[in-house]
Parts: C-alpha cells; sequence; structure tokens
C-alpha cells in the first residue's frame, strides 16, 4: 500500500477525530446552559452533574472504557477519553496499514489485550486496597458520628482522614453531596462503578434511614466484622489455590514459548503455512484461541480468593 494512501487514512481519522470533540464540545455547552436556565428559574430540587451525565458517555462504548479507566485509578474526564481512543484508533489503523493485514492484526490484538490486562490488573489491586482501608474508615465514621456529626459530614470528615485509593472515592462521594445529591443514590453510584458490595450496603442502610430513621451504627459495625472475616476467608482460599494458580500461568506460557522457539528455530515454517490457505485460516485461529485462552486463565486466576 503506497504512502499517499495511508496519509490519507491518516488524515481523514484526523478530522474525523476533530469533528467529533468539536460536537462533544458543542454538547457540554449546550448542557451547561441548560442546567444554568433551570437554576436561574428556581427549580425545586439543585441540577447536579455526574460524571456519567456527561454528553461524551452516550458515544458507544465511552462509558464502559471511563468506567474501567476510573476503577484503575485514572481521573481523565470523559472528553479526554474520547481524544485518547480516536487517537488509539489512528494508532491501530496506521499499523494495520503500515505492517500488513496478519502482523498488524497481531500486534493490535495483542497490544489490546496488553492495555486491557493491565488496566485490569490496576483496578483489581486498587479495589484489594479499598476492601482493606474500609472497616478503618468505617470505624473512624462512627466515631465522628457519635461526636453528634450527620452521617454527610462524617463521611466528608473521615475521608480527608483516610488514605488513597479510599480518600479519593469518599471525597467525591462528600463533593456531589454538597451540590445537592441524596447521600443513598451517590454510595449506590460509587458502588456499582467500583464493584464494591459493601459501599451499596452502605447505600441501602442510609436510604432505610434517611427515611425511617434509627441508628446507622449497629449496621456498621456489622458491616465491618462481615468485611474482616470475608478477608480472612479469601487469604484463605488463596494459599489453598496457590498450585492451581500456578498451573494456569504455566498453561498460559506454554504455547507462547513453544511458537517463539519454533519460529525462532525454523522461520520458514510460519512462511510456508501462511502462503498455504489452510495454513492461513489456522494459524489465525490458532492465534485467537490462544488469546482467548490467556484471557479466561487471567479472569479465572484473579477470581480466586476475590474478597467481595
Amino acid at each position: 500500500m503506497s504512502m499517499s494512501l495511508i496519509i490519507v487514512v491518516a488524515i481523514a481519522l484526523a478530522l474525523f477525530g476533530a469533528a467529533a470533540w468539536l460536537f462533544s464540545v458543542a454538547r457540554g455547552q449546550e448542557r451547561s446552559e441548560e442546567v444554568m436556565t433551570r437554576l436561574q428559574a428556581g427549580a425545586d430540587r439543585p441540577t447536579v452533574l455526574f460524571a456519567g451525565d456527561s454528553p461524551e458517555m452516550a458515544i458507544p462504548g465511552v462509558r464502559w472504557i471511563s468506567h474501567l479507566l476510573w476503577r484503575a485509578g485514572s481521573e481523565i474526564q470523559p472528553r479526554g477519553i474520547v481524544l485518547v481512543l480516536l487517537g488509539l484508533i489512528v494508532f491501530l489503523v496506521l499499523v494495520f496499514l503500515v505492517m500488513g493485514p496478519f502482523v498488524g492484526l497481531l500486534i493490535n490484538v495483542g497490544a489490546l489485550l496488553v492495555i486491557y490486562l493491565v488496566l485490569l490488573q490496576r483496578a483489581a489491586r486498587r479495589r484489594s486496597r479499598i476492601i482493606e482501608q474500609l472497616p478503618g474508615f468505617l470505624e473512624n465514621l462512627i466515631r465522628v458520628m457519635s461526636a453528634g456529626n450527620s452521617l454527610e459530614e462524617s463521611l466528608s470528615i473521615s475521608a480527608r482522614e483516610s488514605d488513597d485509593p479510599l480518600r479519593p472515592l469518599f471525597t467525591s462521594v462528600g463533593r456531589q453531596v454538597k451540590l445537592g445529591a441524596p447521600i443513598d443514590q451517590v454510595l449506590a453510584q460509587a458502588g456499582e462503578l467500583y464493584n464494591l458490595r459493601d459501599v451499596k450496603i452502605m447505600s441501602l442502610a442510609a436510604s432505610v434511614n434517611r427515611r425511617y430513621g434509627g441508628s446507622l451504627r449497629g449496621v456498621l459495625k456489622s458491616l465491618i466484622l462481615a468485611i474482616r472475616q470475608r478477608g480472612t476467608a479469601a487469604r484463605e482460599l488463596r494459599a489453598l489455590t496457590a498450585e492451581t494458580r500456578f498451573s494456569a500461568i504455566i498453561l498460559a506460557a506454554v504455547p507462547i514459548g513453544l511458537t517463539t522457539y519454533i519460529y525462532l528455530s525454523n522461520p520458514k515454517f510460519y512462511d510456508a503455512m501462511w502462503s498455504d490457505p489452510t495454513g492461513k485460516k489456522v494459524l489465525i485461529g490458532g492465534v485467537i484461541w490462544v488469546l482467548l485462552g490467556i484471557l479466561i486463565l487471567w479472569r479465572m486466576v484473579n477470581s480466586i480468593g476475590d474478597d467481595d
């Protein structure tokens, strides 16, 4: 493929990305003007904009990618995610055109799979740290509430005294509550976003307390006990399944190592297969199945000992 065609394709993709960005900016300004109009008109309830309500989240795939990045600890906004995705698409297309169909497909699929697995690993590690810090946070929350503070004030005070990654999570919750959002809805959104069952239980308890009254201390104390017992059971399970997880790692590494050895010892072997139509299908199918198997093994290994 000629270089001129590659340049034309790159320019077309860049123009498409610029058009999408301008569209998102216009949608954002329009939404902001609507919110200001409602506030100036004296609406009964304050209008609160959540990160998930931005116009960029309506673009297919942006919501899922945004949630994955936020779980991994990134604070990038949806508009920045759209720009990063457009740049990534341009890069993948150029790799596909420059390196050829087969090699380009392998590089693109491999790069996307590595990025996805790294983000999953970071998200799982960050979530585990949040769960480890949650009992101490809840104990501090109970102490602050015992001093006569409301649940909203106690959350903000306890969040400021916490460490990362728990502090940004509940700081964001407190910020949205100050803007007028119900605390039970904000906690439910946070629990759904980070896949934290304990935060969802806090949301349910806050909802019951807001509607019918009562004390939250007993619920929070029971939640602290349940988190610690579940963490102990998860650590014991990981110790008992260490041999199984090591076997899964070996099974994932064997196909890659064997393929690399064959290619280094006899490079013409794969060239002959690629020149044959049936061999080409076998190679493509083999790569797809190996990548799928690695992904499945990865998810299985990470699911062992999950403390939620």
